[in-house]
């Protein structure tokens, strides 16, 4: 079979519905009613700039408008919704709010990253690139670091032409995501020095990379150019998209990068119906290359008709009005949001807190959160601790001082193995393993975790639409956990290893399947990498446990507080949030980019429901830092010095 005869997606054919609900008689599923410039973005089959502050529901509105477009025949049968994110666990979250919502239609609505959408282009249709571009010995996934992409541009300005070498003084940190990103491939590389400075630069940079002999290496940057340059360059592989996603979502539309608009526009730009949804006041990946106004430019190139969300089901009144203050920095014509949610009484909504030392900033927090959840049917996961950076250095502290209350810390940033924990916890293999081990563990009342590990196992082996394969599934789910119950009540956690419990899973569950299975729905995650930070997390939580639901629950930690980066924390949320570190030290690149330090402020703050505390210390408040205390000031939030 030639690559042109592979260019048409293959996909299992899924049964057509029986039934559709007429456009006029459609309802919400799932929530009671939608805010009315939602009831008018999600009934615009055109291209939609849906723009949508914290606690807009933004998640929400894309499971709306995809039941409403597959529920009504507006998506007709058998074609498809792709749902572009730039996280793994939003993407992983859509697809299950989607699910939940329309289970008949779940299996036309795809879910996934935009590097796991293009780097599954690349990895199937590579022998279809132009020849100057194919690849003889496969890639491997590597990011320069700023030393070495530092050394190159160094190498480049020393052998560029005389014309062209003091042209060539690009920002290191920059260079991959501006210049390399906003390179569009030619379809034959130029071998003409005779070029503008950036061409050159790019392609050298690719030269260097992937057009030497041996195995190419690239990073998702590249994979984006390389996808960009497939669909290109092959009409009929976008032909193909195009017929089989005629309607494509995509989330957090301000932090996408100028590699990721181009690579829409390419595929995308004609033909589709594209529904974005973002807020440009949450802009905090312009140091990965997120476009300025990506929303304005969105709306003109894919003349797009854009809709302002105005409530907040998230925040309490009190904490919209402080978050309006700090968005009408960003954006003076912001308007201010409606508060759908219910106010609690009887503490203060937003305040500063002044701490002499990181100890007894620590113990004070810990011994709050401790009399708060004693007071209140309020648990741990519903509380917060928020940084801007370098979260490792708060949680020896906080986990000590939080321990003598028999409560856990959770640090989402934490390395386990090559990936984080957050990663690795949001992961579909992971969450796949963990249901396996606590059905063996508890065969009975699970019965919501054994319909979510049957549905994966079903989607595996690609029975979602056959119902004796899916009887089948569930017939090999009980013997399957019927043997590893066996197995764990043979091998108790205080005597095995990590490695011979994964080792266990894996042989049960088919790993060969489950490898294909997520090497096509989740290109990007590594089956390897997710299965090896399995192990680390598991050993470091089976030492001197004697209950496998005791290490499960450790492993999961699903009850414990939050210690996370505000880069991580984008899209959560919880009751209570302590924004710690509001000093230079944790702020100290604030004066090279005031705009997207504000907007970094504004995501984190924007996280709490109820309670918002801000914590810093005496040192001066002079400098770029200064601004955010003006602002708090500005909006009323009160300071206590807590010792």
């Amino acid at each position: 079979m030639s690559a042109s005869d592979r260019l048409v997606p293959t996909r299992r054919p899924t049964l057509r519905p029986t039934t559709l609900i007429p456009v006029e008689d459609w309802r919400p599923a799932g929530i009671e009613d939608l805010e009315p410039a939602a009831w008018q973005a999600l009934r615009d089959t055109g291209n939609v700039a849906v723009v949508a502050g914290p606690g807009a529901g933004k998640t929400e509105f894309l499971a709306q408008r995809a039941a409403y477009l597959l529920q009504t025949g507006l998506c007709p049968w058998p074609q498809h919704i792709l749902a572009i994110s730039f996280k793994r666990d939003a993407a992983a979250n859509l697809g299950r709010r989607v699910a939940a919502r329309v289970p008949e239609h779940a299996s036309r609505f795809a879910s996934m990253t935009f590097d796991a959408f293009t780097k599954g282009l690349v990895d199937r249709f590579a022998p279809a690139l132009p020849p100057d571009w194919r690849m003889s010995h496969g890639y491997d996934i590597r990011m320069a670091p700023d030393s070495e992409v530092r050394a190159f541009l160094n190498t480049v300005a020393f052998s560029a032409p005389q014309a062209l070498a003091r042209q060539v003084g690009f920002q290191p940190g920059r260079f991959v995501s501006d210049i390399v990103g906003g390179w569009s491939l030619p379809e034959s590389v130029p071998t003409d020095d005779a070029v503008d400075a950036v061409s050159y630069a790019a392609r050298e940079w690719w030269r260097a990379r992937y057009l030497r002999p041996g195995k190419a290496e690239v990073d998702f940057v590249m994979l984006n150019r390389l996808a960009e340059l497939l669909v290109r360059a092959v009409p009929r592989l976008r032909r193909a998209l195009r017929m089989t996603y005629p309607i494509v979502f995509v989330d957090e539309f301000q932090d996408t990068t100028s590699a990721q608009f181009s690579f829409l526009a390419s595929v995308f730009g004609e033909e589709a119906a594209v529904t974005t949804v973002g807020d440009s006041k949450q802009r905090i990946m312009g140091w990965a290359g997120a476009v300025p106004e990506a929303v304005q430019r969105f709306t003109s190139t894919f003349q797009a008709t854009a809709y302002w969300l105005a409530w907040n089901f998230r925040s309490s009144d009190a904490l919209v009005e402080l978050q309006h203050v700090i968005a009408s920095k960003l954006d003076p014509t912001t308007v201010r949001a409606t508060s759908k949610a219910t106010a609690e009484d009887g503490h203060e909504p937003a305040v500063l807190w002044t701490f002499s030392g990181g100890d007894r900033e620590a113990r004070f927090i810990a011994d709050w959160i401790a009399r708060d959840i004693a007071g209140s049917d309020r648990m741990p996961a519903d509380f917060a601790l928020i940084a801007r950076q370098k979260v490792k250095d708060f949680e020896p502290l906080f986990r000590a001082r939080l321990a003598a209350h028999g409560i856990r810390v959770r640090n989402d940033d934490a390395r386990v193995g090559k990936i984080t924990l957050q990663d690795l916890l949001k992961s579909d293999t992971t969450r796949l393993f963990v249901g396996l081990l606590r059905l063996a563990h508890q065969p009975r009342g699970l019965a919501a975790l054994w319909q979510e590990v049957s549905a994966t196992l079903e989607r595996v082996h690609g029975a979602a639409d056959d119902e004796t394969a899916q009887q089948r599934v569930g017939e090999d789910l009980s013997d399957l956990t019927t043997r590893l119950r066996a197995w764990l009540q043979a091998h108790p956690p205080s005597t095995t290893s990590a490695a011979d419990a994964v080792r266990k899973v894996l042989d049960l569950v088919d790993s060969a399947a489950l490898r294909r299975y997520m090497k096509a729905t989740a290109p990007g995650e590594e089956f390897d990498l997710v299965t090896g930070a399995f192990e680390a997390r598991l050993e470091t939580v089976l030492d001197g446990a004697d209950d496998w639901g005791v290490v499960l629950d450790e492993f999961e930690s699903a009850d414990a507080v939050v210690l996370l980066t505000t880069h991580r924390s984008k899209g959560l949320e919880y009751h209570t949030v302590f924004f710690l570190g509001i000093h230079g030290r944790q702020w100290w690149a604030l004066g090279s980019d005031p705009r997207e330090g504000t907007s970094t402020f504004f995501v984190g703050l924007s996280r709490a429901a109820q309670r918002l505390v801000f914590t810093t210390d005496r040192s001066e408040r002079t400098g770029p830092i200064a601004a955010f205390f003006a602002m708090l000031t500005e909006a009323g939030v009160p300071e206590v010095d807590q010792g």
